[in-house]
């Protein structure tokens, strides 16, 4: 258990350092204790870039006090890296999150059997429908459903789970307890009281586009595998596929409705590049819980 010293130590440099940061895991490599390595940055005896310096040496620690007792006064749990029940599955990125603030029940963090469900916001009726099929069906199996909680096929993946009385975990590019996707604070909550709702960034955080990219890394790292239900070539659930694929994860890929639109294009590379097809839930669990057939 971290004493408060060492709690705002590692809050300060969560907040100096870029999250997913490789510098971050440089600075923890000199084997010094949390409180020592802050100290070094900020007397210049550990040599970071000089903008982190800067930021640590501005740390607002009346701030980040006022975090801490939001967080208490709202039942959102501080979890760092280094305590005993931070989830083993994080702490394998090459780029671990320092700090988490979770809502909900941290042990659906570190379920046994899960399954990242990722795909377009703008989703068509098809892709929704069977997202959340699948996820309630894969729900019944046992399996926690990890998504982003954005519009399209993250909620429908969420709302599957839910329907299904499973667990599924949502993780977020901005704070627990902002609004957004704006009006869906009632599903977080549901979300929040069957699993959990984590995000890298304070409760009140706001959303900004990178931190959706950072936080794909453990969206996929939460879990077994990651499926593709509908995404076009940029799509940034093309780059949840690809940590899947960098932390050796099992990608799967709904084959597209219609083989001449844009909109599955991501799918189908996916699939010439060796994803695995999905025609029902069998799809997922037969390879999750028994490897490939070749």
């Amino acid at each position: 258990m971290m004493n408060g010293k060492e709690l705002d130590a590692v809050m300060a440099l969560s907040f100096a350092f870029p999250r997913g940061s490789a510098l971050l895991e440089e600075a923890l490599g000199t084997g010094n204790d949390i409180c020592r390595i802050a100290d070094d940055i900020v007397r210049g005896t550990l040599k970071v870039p000089g903008q982190i310096v800067s930021e640590l040496k501005a740390t607002d620690y009346e701030g980040l006090h006022d975090i801490q007792n939001y967080c208490t006064n709202t039942g959102v749990r501080i979890m760092t890296r280094f305590d005993e029940d931070f989830p083993a599955s994080l702490k394998e990125l090459d780029c671990p999150p320092l700090v988490l603030y979770c809502m909900g029940d941290p042990g659906a963090l570190s379920c046994e059997k899960s399954l990242a469900m990722v795909g377009a916001r703008k989703a068509d009726e098809y892709s929704v429908k069977t997202a959340e099929r699948l996820s309630y069906e894969l729900t019944r199996e046992g399996y926690t459903i990890i998504s982003g909680f954005a519009n399209g096929i993250d909620t429908a993946a969420h709302r599957g789970a839910l329907n299904a009385g499973g667990k599924t975990v949502a993780v977020l590019g901005c704070g627990a307890h902002y609004d957004y996707p704006r009006g869906k604070f009632e599903l977080k909550k549901a979300i929040a009281n069957s699993g959990a709702v984590i995000s890298e960034y304070p409760p009140l955080e706001k959303p900004y586009p990178d931190y959706f990219l950072v936080r794909n890394r453990m969206i996929a790292g939460l879990s077994q595998g990651t499926l593709v239900v509908q995404a076009n070539e940029i799509s940034g659930s093309l780059n949840t596929a690809g940590h899947a694929l960098e932390q050796g994860k099992e990608v799967f890929a709904l084959p597209p409705a219609d083989i001449f639109s844009d909109k599955y294009s991501g799918q189908k590379s996916l699939l010439i590049d060796g994803a695995v097809p999905v025609y029902s839930y069998k799809s997922i669990t037969s390879v999750l819980e028994n490897g490939r057939s070749y």
